[in-house]
C-alpha cells in the first residue's frame, strides 16, 4: 500500500470494464486517482459510486492536447484506454482497431514521457499472440509469426505499443511496464453485441431466449477465464513492481472449453435450450491458457478467483438490467 498512498496515478479508461476495478483497488490503497474518458453521456456510469473520490476528466486521447490534458502533474498513468470490439467486428475492421489503438498508445505515452510521468503502464493484450502459440502461453511468443487472424489488427497495434513502451523506458526517464491479460470476464462487462466477448454474449442470448443458442466454432477450444477483479490486481502489482519493460501475463491456466462453458450459462440459468455449434465461424484460438511464472516471480502473487464460483453473478447482473428495462 505504501507504493500508491498519496500517488497521483491517472487511469485511462479509468470508468471501463477493466478500469473501474483497478480505480477502486487503487482508492482503497490511498491513491490520489484521476479518470480519464472519453467524453459521452454514460462515461462515468460504472464509477458512479466513487465519482466522488476521483479527479473526472473527459478528453479525447487519441489527441495530443487530450493525452496532454490527462497526464500533466501525474506521476503515474496506467494506460487502460482502448478500443475494444467482438471477434465478428475486429475481423472486418482490421485497419480501424490497428489506427485506434496505436492512436490512443502512442499520444498518451508521448504526453506522459513529455509531462515528465515517472511511471507508466502498458495494457496489452491475449490477442498478440499467434494462432500456433504453445499452451500454456509464455511471454517469449509475442514475437513470433503474427497475432490470429480474426483479431489481426488489433493484435498488431497492441504488439507495436509495447514495443514504443520498451523505446520509452530506454530513451526517457520515464519508467515502463507491460502487462498482457488474458480472456476477462466478470460484473460490468460489456452487454451489447457489437463489443461483447463470449462470456456476456451467451448469457444474453440464453436469458433473452435464443432457442437453439447458436455458439460459435465447434465449441472445443478452451479458454481461461480471469475474473476482472484479478485482472486489475495485477496490472496494479505490475504497475508496482516489474523494474523492466518485459511483457507479463495476467491470466491463468485453468481451460474450460466454450461447449462446456455454454452448458454452464445454461444450467446457471435455468435454460432448457439447446446448443447448435455453428461451424462455418472461427473458433479463434484452439486453446488459450497463461503461463504465469513470470507473473509470479515479479509480484509474488497469483490469480485467486475461481470461475464456476462467479458465473452466477454475471447471470445476476443481466437479470437486474433486464428487470430495469
Amino acid at each position: 500500500m505504501a507504493f500508491w498512498d498519496r500517488k497521483k496515478v491517472c487511469i485511462t479508461g479509468g470508468a471501463g470494464f477493466v478500469g473501474s476495478h483497478l480505480t477502486e483497488i487503487l482508492l482503497h490503497d490511498g491513491a490520489d486517482v484521476t479518470v480519464a474518458e472519453r467524453p459521452g453521456p454514460a462515461s462515468f456510469s460504472r464509477i458512479e459510486a466513487i465519482k466522488s473520490e476521483v479527479r473526472l476528466i473527459e478528453a479525447d486521447l487519441s489527441t495530443a492536447e487530450g493525452a496532454r490534458q490527462v497526464t500533466e502533474g501525474q506521476e503515474v498513468v496506467l494506460n487502460l484506454a482502448g478500443k475494444v470490439a467482438s471477434i465478428q467486428y475486429n475481423r472486418h475492421h482490421h485497419a480501424e482497431m490497428f489506427t485506434a489503438n496505436m492512436r490512443l498508445a502512442n499520444e498518451v505515452m508521448e504526453a506522459a514521457a513529455a509531462n515528465g510521468v515517472e511511471r507508466f503502464l502498458v495494457v496489452s493484450s491475449a490477442c498478440i499472440y499467434p494462432f500456433d502459440a504453445a499452451v500454456p502461453t509464455t511471454e517469449d511468443q509475442g514475437d513470433w509469426g503474427k497475432p490470429e487472424p480474426p483479431n489481426e489488427g488489433y493484435g498488431w497495434a497492441k504488439r507495436m505499443a509495447e514495443h514504443l513502451g520498451r523505446y520509452y523506458d530506454a530513451e526517457s526517464a520515464m519508467s515502463v511496464a507491460v502487462c498482457r491479460p488474458f480472456n476477462m470476464y466478470g460484473p460490468g462487462d460489456h452487454w451489447d453485441e457489437e463489443v461483447s466477448h463470449v462470456i456476456p454474449a451467451l448469457i444474453k442470448r440464453v436469458m433473452d431466449g435464443e432457442d437453439p443458442v447458436i455458439v460459435w466454432g465447434s465449441g472445443n477450444q478452451t479458454r481461461a477465464f480471469l475474473h476482472v477483479r484479478d485482472g486489475a490486481m495485477g496490472m496494479k502489482l505490475i504497475a508496482e513492481k516489474a523494474q523492466t519493460p518485459d511483457p507479463i501475463n495476467v491470466g491463468n491456466d485453468q481451460e474450460v472449453s466454450i461447449g462446456r462453458l455454454a452448458e454452464m450459462i445454461l444450467e446457471a440459468t435455468g435454460s432448457s435450450a439447446t446448443l447448435k455449434f455453428d461451424t462455418s465461424k472461427p473458433d479463434g484460438y484452439p486453446r488459450r491458457s497463461a503461463d504465469v511464472r513470470r507473473l509470479r516471480q515479479v509480484t509474488g502473487w497469483l490469480p485467486q478467483i475461481p470461475f464456476e464460483q462467479r458465473l452466477q453473478e454475471m447471470v445476476q447482473e443481466y437479470e437486474a438490467i433486464r428487470v430495469a428495462g
